[in-house]
């Protein structure tokens, strides 16, 4: 597993990263919201990208416990490693202190994984290695299922931490009319699923 998304320039990450700690939760992360917190140009809009690629926004845009996480500042670099070391799971493969490797190391590993062109990879290392700057890699380990759905960052002794398995199920209805089409879809969703 490898996170492809990367900036075009980094300059301005670490000022990004601190930003959505300490605006509020939007409920979609969305170009405008962006903008609000003060970051108005068109090479910053990649910002977005890059949040999905580490697991802080789904698909759509919206913040991920990972990203409520970070916003605590105590844990913050610790969140931040957490995700890098499973998003980037292969480059911690190739080397286990990526986040200590050159650039040019780094983008021989994106380039070998990837297969993408010399610009891009270049780009990818380091976008993860502006990443990797603000991130303990000391006090962390990869995500495991459980704790990615964890509510807060740190566990209270009382909570059960047996792994849990949790199924997204998209439907995609077809366009028509007739009510009946539907009805069936769902009652045959309820007899099966429940």
């Amino acid at each position: 597993m490898i996170n492809e998304a990367y900036m075009n320039s980094v300059g301005r990450l670490p000022q990004m990263m601190e930003a959505i700690q300490n605006a509020g939760v939007p409920p979609r992360f969305t170009i405008e919201f962006l903008k609000s917190i003060g970051f108005k140009g068109t090479n910053d809009r990649a910002f977005i990208s890059v949040l999905k690629g580490i697991d802080f926004l789904d698909n759509t845009g919206v913040p991920t416990e990972k990203y409520r996480a970070y916003k605590n500042k105590t844990d913050a670099k610790k969140i931040l490693g957490n995700s890098l070391r499973g998003v980037y799971e292969d480059v911690f493969l190739a080397d286990e202190k990526a986040q200590n490797a050159s650039a040019e190391k780094l983008a021989g590993i994106f380039g070998t994984k990837t297969g993408k062109g010399d610009a891009v990879v270049r780009k990818m290392a380091t976008t993860f290695k502006a990443l990797a700057n603000l991130a303990d890699f000391q006090n962390s380990q990869k995500f495991s299922p459980a704790e990615d759905n964890i509510e807060d960052s740190k566990p209270s002794p009382a909570k059960d931490l047996s792994p849990e398995f949790h199924y997204n199920i998209q439907i995609h209805l077809p366009v028509t009319k007739d009510i009946s089409v539907y009805n069936a879809i769902f009652k045959s969703l309820k007899e099966h699923l429940l």
